[in-house]
């Protein structure tokens, strides 16, 4: 796995923001539960079915958490490139151990040695540039099984450069919430690694690399869950 680069930069950083991630995810982001939620609606199978996940960007474990508990027949391989958010995984997913898998790598190298039911990845993918991207969505599609679903909830770039200024201005709005300056600390710090794209370029490049259907049941300003099937 690269070390050095802009990629070990982006390791470092998330080692150093493991220990209070889940806080600043849930301070951060108003909709973190509404998008989680939605990732796992999109799945397709019934919770009594025996099925096998792969989650690209596993971070704390927060999503595989949920994930497992909704499919308690759900067998897991996790795949994060931060050392440090993978050992706060293993423990909160103890109780899971013996159906979750965690592996420490980069999210675009995953395993394919085997066919999936389902690919899931929250708020990770965007930190991949764009033709690292577009290739993922390739693998991740020959990577599912028929009737497979691709659910990514990520961060967006705005379609119009106007929208990106309205947006830090209703961040100023939420500044009684206490989540302002919070909001725009974060931005600012991943600024340096982070690599979004718009909306419609992810629907787009998804399409092309032969998912048959593709919509977006959720938005939240810059944020969006996008659920595919191959």
């Amino acid at each position: 796995m690269p070390r050095g680069g802009r990629l070990g930069r982006s390791e470092a950083e998330f080692d150093r923001e493991a220990a209070g991630y889940d806080r600043t995810a849930a301070e951060t982001m108003p909709g973190y539960d509404e998008l989680h939620q939605t990732l796992l609606w999109g799945i397709p199978f019934a919770p009594t079915r025996r099925i096998r996940v792969l989650e690209l960007g596993v971070g704390t474990g927060t999503l595989t958490a949920r994930l497992m508990a909704r499919f308690p027949h759900a067998e897991l391989v996790g795949i994060d490139l931060s050392r440090r958010m993978i050992a706060l995984g293993r423990t909160k997913l103890k109780r899971y151990k013996d159906r979750v898998t965690l592996v420490q790598g980069d999210l675009a190298e995953f395993p394919s040695d085997g066919r999936y039911d389902a690919v899931v990845s929250s708020l990770a993918i965007h930190h991949l540039e764009d033709r690292a991207k577009w290739r993922l969505f390739r693998k991740v599609r020959e990577s599912l099984l028929p009737g497979g679903y691709f659910g990514d909830a990520d961060d967006h770039l705005p379609e119009d450069p106007v929208f990106d200024s309205r947006f830090g201005q209703v961040a100023q709005e939420l500044s009684g919430h206490g989540t302002s300056q919070a909001l725009q600390r974060v931005w600012h710090e991943h600024e340096a690694f982070d690599h979004p794209c718009t909306l419609s370029d992810e629907l787009r490049h998804l399409e092309t690399a032969g998912f048959a259907h593709v919509d977006v049941p959720w938005r939240f300003f810059g944020q969006a869950v996008v659920w595919a099937y191959r």
